[in-house]
C-alpha cells in the first residue's frame, strides 16, 4: 500500500525515502487507529468521560492509562530496542521516530484503556457483554495494526506490549478500583499522589540519548495529578456526593437537547483548557528558567541532549505543572463553569460510586 519511489541520500543516519500512498482507505483507517493512542485523542477521550459520561469511571481510566503509560515508556528507555529501520519499512509518523520501540506503548494503551472502560462500566451499567468485547477487540486491533502499517513498530514490539499490558491489568484494575475511595476521600490523598508523582518523574529510567519519552511521561503524570486533585477538592468541599440510587443503571441514549448540551460542554471545557494552557505554559517555563538561573532564549537555542540538565529540567518542570493545571480545570473548574452557564450535566456531582 506504500510504494517506495527512490532513495536519494542521507541526512544524519536516516535514509531519505520518497513514497506514494496507493490505497487511501487503509492509510486513513490506520492513521485514525494510531490517533487512538495519541495525546490529542486522549485529552478529548478522558475529558468527554468527565463532562458527558461518568466521572467516577473517568478518574479510574486516567489512573490506569497513567500507570500503564509510565511502565511502558520506562521500559523503552531501559530495553533500548530501536524501531524498525527505514528502509526496509517506511516510517509514516516521524514524530515518534526518536523514541525506542520495545514495547509498543500504543499497543499497551490500546488494550488497557478500552478493557478498563468495559470492566468498570459493566460493574455499574447494564448492557450486553458482547458489545464490550467488540469495542475492546476493534479498538485494540485497529491500534496494533496501525503501528505496523505506519512502520513504527515490529510485530515483536506489538506482541510484547499486549502481553505486558494484559499482565499489568491483572493487578492494576483491582488496585485502581479499590484505591479510588482513598484517592477521592482521604485528607492524605494529595500528599500521597503529589509525592509519588514527583518521585516518578525524578526516578524515571535514564536513557543513552534524549528522546521525547520522558517528557511525554511527565506530562501524563501531571495529567493524572490534576484530575485527582480536582476530584478530591470536589469531595472535600462537599459538592461531590453519593448518588441517591444504587447501580446497576440503564444506559439511555441522549435526545437532541442533551446532545446539544454535550457538544456545548465539550466546546466550553475545551476553551477553558486551551486558555489555561496558553497562560500556564509560558508562566511555568519562565519560572523554571528563573529557578535554574537561565533564560528562555538561551534554552530555546540549545538542542535537546541528556547532558543538558537545565534544558531537561525546564522541559519537565513546565510540562508537569502545565498539564496538571489543565487537567485540574477539566475536573474542577470546567464543571463549575457549566453550572454557571446552565449546561451542567445532571449527576456529575453525585458520581462517587466505589
Amino acid at each position: 500500500d506504500t510504494q517506495k519511489a527512490g532513495q536519494v541520500g542521507l541526512r544524519g543516519d536516516k535514509n531519505i525515502i520518497y513514497y506514494k500512498i496507493n490505497n487511501k482507505f487503509w492509510y486513513f483507517l490506520f492513521l485514525l487507529g494510531s490517533q487512538l493512542g495519541d495525546e490529542a485523542f486522549s485529552a478529548f477521550f478522558f475529558s468527554f468521560w468527565f463532562w458527558n459520561l461518568d466521572a467516577s469511571i473517568g478518574r479510574r481510566l486516567v489512573l490506569v492509562w497513567n500507570i500503564v503509560m509510565y511502565i511502558g515508556q520506562g521500559l523503552k528507555d531501559i530495553i533500548r530496542w530501536p524501531r524498525p529501520s527505514m528502509p526496509p519499512v517506511v516510517q509514516l509518523e516521524q514524530k515518534w521516530s526518536l523514541e525506542y520501540g520495545m514495547p509498543s506503548t500504543h499497543a499497551m494503551i490500546g488494550l488497557a484503556v478500552p478493557t478498563a472502560a468495559v470492566m468498570f462500566t459493566l460493574a455499574k451499567y447494564e448492557y450486553p457483554q458482547v458489545v464490550g468485547v467488540c469495542i475492546v477487540s476493534t479498538w485494540c486491533i485497529l491500534v496494533c495494526c496501525s503501528r505496523m502499517y505506519l512502520g513504527m513498530h515490529s510485530l515483536a514490539d506489538i506482541l510484547a506490549g499486549l502481553v505486558l499490558s494484559a499482565l499489568l491489568l491483572v493487578w492494576v484494575l483491582p488496585l485502581v478500583h479499590y484505591g479510588d475511595s482513598f484517592l477521592v476521600c482521604s485528607p492524605l490523598a494529595p500528599a500521597v499522589t503529589v509525592s509519588l508523582s514527583v518521585l516518578a518523574v525524578w526516578f524515571y529510567p535514564g536513557s543513552d540519548r534524549w528522546t521525547p519519552a520522558r517528557g511525554d511521561t511527565t506530562a501524563a503524570l501531571g495529567c493524572y495529578l490534576g484530575v485527582q486533585l480536582g476530584q478530591w477538592l470536589n469531595f472535600q468541599l462537599g459538592i461531590l456526593q453519593h448518588s441517591a440510587s444504587n447501580p446497576p443503571y440503564l444506559i439511555q441514549s441522549p435526545n437532541m437537547q442533551e446532545g446539544g448540551l454535550m457538544l456545548l460542554r465539550v466546546f466550553i471545557g475545551g476553551l477553558v483548557a486551551i486558555l489555561t494552557r496558553a497562560v500556564v505554559k509560558p508562566l511555568t517555563y519562565q519560572t523554571a528558567c528563573y529557578i535554574l538561573n537561565t533564560d528562555k532564549d538561551t534554552l530555546s537555542q540549545q538542542e535537546h541532549h541528556i547532558s543538558n540538565k537545565k534544558k531537561l529540567a525546564a522541559d519537565l518542570f513546565y510540562k508537569f505543572l502545565t498539564w496538571m493545571t489543565v487537567c485540574f480545570t477539566v475536573t474542577f473548574l470546567s464543571p463549575l463553569v457549566f453550572r454557571l452557564v446552565g449546561c451542567d450535566r445532571e449527576g456529575f456531582y453525585t458520581e462517587l460510586t466505589f
